[in-house]
């Protein structure tokens, strides 16, 4: 364990997207270095002044990937080291752009009366993604896909869609409920690290937006052609598609092409 090891991995503690195992293993190590524990402590309370201090306002995904990304692959010295000094921490420097991002955003675009950002399924298809690939989602239920699909069949009113992907070492299911809409998550294990995960929720619960929402370009791209795809920053690859009563949303680490030529493969049903 290195500080750069913890530095990557800081705000995926605080967001708690990484097991418990792995957590442990980095606050172990901020225990004994002084400088990751300023720094972890530094972005906790922020984070909390955020939460309970200012009101939230919502951004576009893409614009929160992009900053995101902007910070993870940021230069060594960036202009704020330079402005501020050598010893700016990259941390703070991250969460004063976040708010300038958001404070600049929130005062040429007006607000719109929409459902939260916790119900847009995009947002909530990445999240999960980031938790089962840092391991803090686990299937409920793993074994062939045949038995996967009976076991999430039973709790929803959708058909259930679980693709026969090649090359998968093992496959499992996750059954939810957000806010009283039952959603089906089917997760795949290509090998390695390398994992595909599939959010399933009612097409008309997705359309309608009441607990569950879509961005309009998605939903117009559904209703004219099936499909909607989305590439963001980091490689991660969003392919959505409707197929009878159900929406799909699959998320990977792989190229469209690729990704959606193993979505296609016939599924069970």
């Amino acid at each position: 364990m290195n500080c750069n090891e913890f530095t990557e991995c800081v705000c995926e503690i605080i967001d708690k997207r990484l097991s418990a195992e792995r957590t442990t293993e980095l606050l172990e190590h901020a225990k004994k270095c002084p400088h990751c524990k300023y720094e972890y402590e530094a972005l906790q309370a922020t984070k909390n002044i955020v939460q309970t201090k200012i009101h939230r306002q919502n951004v576009p995904t893409e614009l929160y990937y992009a900053v995101v990304n902007a910070a993870v692959h940021a230069p060594k010295e960036s202009w704020l080291q330079k402005i501020f000094g050598t010893y700016f921490n990259p941390a703070i420097a991250f969460v004063v752009l976040a708010f300038i991002v958001v404070g600049v955003y929130s005062l040429f675009i007006p607000a719109k009366p929409t459902v939260p950002e916790d119900g847009d399924i995009i947002v909530q298809s990445l999240k999960n993604y980031q938790a089962v690939v840092g391991g803090s989602i686990k299937p409920t239920m793993v074994g062939e896909i045949e038995n996967v699909h009976a076991y999430l069949e039973k709790e929803v009113s959708f058909d259930v869609h679980v693709p026969k992907m090649p090359g998968c070492s093992w496959c499992g299911g996750v059954l939810s409920n957000f806010k009283g809409t039952k959603l089906a998550h089917v997760v795949y294990g290509l090998g390695g690290k390398k994992m595909v995960y599939i959010y399933q929720a009612d097409l008309k619960d997705a359309m309608d937006g009441t607990t569950i929402s879509l961005p309009k370009e998605a939903k117009d791209e559904l209703i004219k052609t099936d499909w909607y795809y989305k590439d963001f920053p980091d490689s991660t690859t969003l392919v959505m598609w409707r197929d009878k009563n159900t929406l799909c949303a699959a998320i990977s680490r792989m190229d469209k092409e690729q990704l959606v030529a193993l979505l296609t493969e016939k599924d069970i049903q």
